[in-house]
């Protein structure tokens, strides 16, 4: 009897610790990351097929983002519903429903990550914690890989899995955050026909 006692504290008592360190770590990220409001930088982009582009980003809460693309003639800024592909005098070429992406949620004013993600695992490394979710009711197998620093919360990686399994990683570096950006910097133009 106490042998089975045993063995099944030794089989329960690592997941209770575990779910206990998945809450602590997005609790500290949840406060942290929301204390954020403006964070902006730059950023390396990989594709599922290696392909690297790199750019400035802007984020500005609620929903807001711009990416800015060095060598491409678009860039990508988006708002709650829409994310927009701009020349780079910011006249629209394309638009696409934003839907349940991830970039949403994160953007929001008050993210709580297990009320809007499925989390797969919440991990503390050396520098950083790392989260891995899939999105709240999303049928899809899309997935998010998110890295956070520890000391400061800003958002350092991400990797984003679609449906169809292709991986695109974004990398932030130099990253400033809390500062002023203006409104103006997501005003998207259009062309009169």
């Amino acid at each position: 009897m106490l042998r089975i006692s045993i063995s099944l504290i030794l089989v329960f008592f690592p997941w209770q610790i575990s779910f206990a360190e998945t809450d602590l770590i997005i609790s500290k990220i949840q406060t942290g990351w929301n204390n954020i409001k403006t964070m902006s930088g730059e950023f390396t982009q990989i594709d599922s097929d290696g392909h690297s582009e790199n750019g400035k980003f802007y984020f500005l809460k609620p929903y807001q983002s711009k990416f800015i693309y060095m060598n491409k003639n678009e860039d990508i800024v988006t708002n709650k519903t829409l994310l927009r592909i701009v020349d780079k005098k910011g006249f629209q070429i394309d638009s696409y429903a934003i839907g349940n992406n991830p970039l949403k949620k994160l953007l929001s004013n008050n993210l709580d990550i297990e009320q809007e993600f499925k989390v797969n695992y919440a991990i503390e490394n050396e520098f950083n914690y790392e989260v891995k979710a899939g999105v709240k009711n999303d049928s899809t197998l899309s997935r998010v890989i998110l890295t956070f620093n520890k000391d400061t919360m800003e958002l350092e990686k991400w990797e984003i899995f679609d449906e169809l399994n292709n991986k695109t990683v974004l990398e932030f570096t130099k990253i400033k955050k809390n500062i002023f950006i203006s409104q103006n910097l997501f005003v998207v133009r259009y062309r009169v026909n």
